[in-house]
């Protein structure tokens, strides 16, 4: 079936003719069996049966009785007491409640004759029944034709309406399924782009379809596909551009130390020196952005996450050791944290995360690093006593090349803002995520990964 329209309109049209058929169906079983037991019944027996129960048991005896008859055979019998009320309780059908009315009580009495003849007996209409206590009850028998559509209409109508809604009910659950199971897969696998897997396809599962939605399937993975070579090909740009523009580089600092012997030490030489530095750093930070893509398709190694904090504090301890940047680096860990991971990418998080605290830090201040698990995952909080960052910028810290207007440190206003974006993205592809938050005296920026079998 390849259009989804034609698909809803079937299966709407299909719930409807099954609840006609099966409710017809119905309908002439419950009729052949109103007919048999009709057919069977046998008018003066019934009165016989009756007179016995009253006679026996009284009108208890009589209600009873009337609650033994068969469905169909029920509906044909009425018993009125004196006030005219059925013993059942049950409401007068219209032929029965008209001869009530037309011959002046429930007794069946005639109106008197204008005049009276000595030979003339008036007849009674309706079988009556003397009980025990001298009680009259008027014996109604109606005719059979038309008493099957009455009791089907009585006794029917809920069976009817409790069958087309499960049929009507089953039907729209498949016919929901079908569209919904398609959709929430498309939305799993947007989501799943949005979150920088471009691999991602859907027509596996949906696209052998052949309504609208399998093209739309289609088309998505068309989509991806294009999404996934337009980042490929940005990402091989920026690989390219940043290995050409490293050349130079080189060549440029070998020709600044061959003028340096030339003509001496002069404070130009310093500032192309510091520039050319600053330039190498920013190609391979833009180099390492890039590379994450690549890492993907490494394996996972399972690794201590203690371990691997431990080993990157060691580093930034020797670098930030001595000299007029003197930072003190606290390391505590609280939990032993196994971690699925990829190692380069979980090392770049954590080391540009604490070198960044280390370099907008207060001179000679402090950098707090945690370990700890919560939950199901992994947690690193890095915390510097720099002053925080203003609160409308908390969420753009992780945006590559943003950086934070009111930062303090020894790199404040120099830093090429890739560092966090660096950590955010290695963090995503380890499966986790990163955050920051201002405290009292400077900013924390906390770093989570699924524990292993998480």
């Amino acid at each position: 079936m390849r259009s989804l329209l034609v698909r809803i309109f079937l299966s709407f049209w299909l719930m409807i003719v099954v609840t006609i058929v099966i409710a017809a169906a119905m309908g002439f079983y419950y009729a052949e069996r109103a007919r048999t037991a009709i057919a069977t019944f046998e008018v003066s027996d019934a009165m016989l049966d009756a007179s016995a129960s009253l006679q026996r048991a009284g009108r208890e005896g009589l209600t009873d009785w009337l609650e033994s008859l068969p469905g169909v055979t029920q509906s044909l019998i009425y018993v009125l007491d004196e006030r005219g009320r059925d013993l059942l309780g049950r409401r007068l059908p219209p032929p029965v409640a008209i001869a009530v009315r037309r011959f002046g009580g429930a007794r069946g009495e005639r109106r008197p004759a204008r005049r009276d003849f000595g030979n003339l007996r008036p007849a009674r209409p309706f079988t009556e029944l003397v009980g025990p206590d001298g009680r009259v009850y008027t014996l109604f028998v109606l005719p059979p034709r038309g008493v099957v559509g009455r009791w089907l209409a009585d006794r029917g109508r809920a069976g009817l309406i409790v069958l087309a809604l499960i049929v009507s009910g089953v039907v729209s659950y498949l016919l929901a399924r079908a569209i919904s199971t398609p959709i929430r897969r498309l939305r799993e696998s947007a989501t799943s782009i949005a979150g920088g897997d471009f691999s991602t396809r859907v027509a596996e599962r949906v696209g052998r379809r052949r309504d609208e939605i399998g093209l739309l399937a289609r088309d998505f993975d068309r989509m991806a596909g294009e999404l996934q070579r337009a980042s490929e090909r940005q990402t091989e740009l920026t690989r390219n551009v940043s290995h050409e523009l490293r050349s130079p580089l080189a060549r440029l600092r070998v020709a600044l130390e061959l003028a340096r012997r030339r003509a001496g030490e002069l404070p130009e030489f310093e500032t192309i020196d510091r520039e050319t530095e600053r330039l190498d750093e920013l190609i391979g930070q833009i180099l390492e952005f890039s590379r994450f893509d690549a890492e993907t398709r490494a394996q996972r190694s399972r690794l201590d996450l203690g371990d691997v904090v431990a080993a990157i504090v060691e580093d930034v301890r020797y670098e930030y050791g001595s000299g007029e940047h003197v930072v003190d680096v606290e390391l505590q860990i609280d939990d032993a944290c196994a971690v699925d991971v990829y190692p380069a990418a979980l090392n770049a998080c954590i080391e540009n995360v604490l070198r960044n605290a280390a370099r907008h830090g207060r001179v000679c201040g402090k950098v707090e690093v945690r370990v700890f698990a919560e939950g199901t995952e992994a947690r690193v909080s890095v915390c510097d006593d720099g002053g925080g960052v203003v609160e409308s910028e908390l969420p753009r810290l992780f945006e590559p090349f943003y950086r934070a207007s009111n930062r303090t440190g020894r790199d404040a206003g120099e830093g090429s803002g890739l560092g966090l974006a660096i950590a955010a993205r290695a963090a995503a592809l380890n499966g986790g995520s990163i955050s920051a938050a201002n405290r009292v005296r400077g900013l924390c920026v906390t770093v989570r990964v699924p524990l292993a079998g998480a």
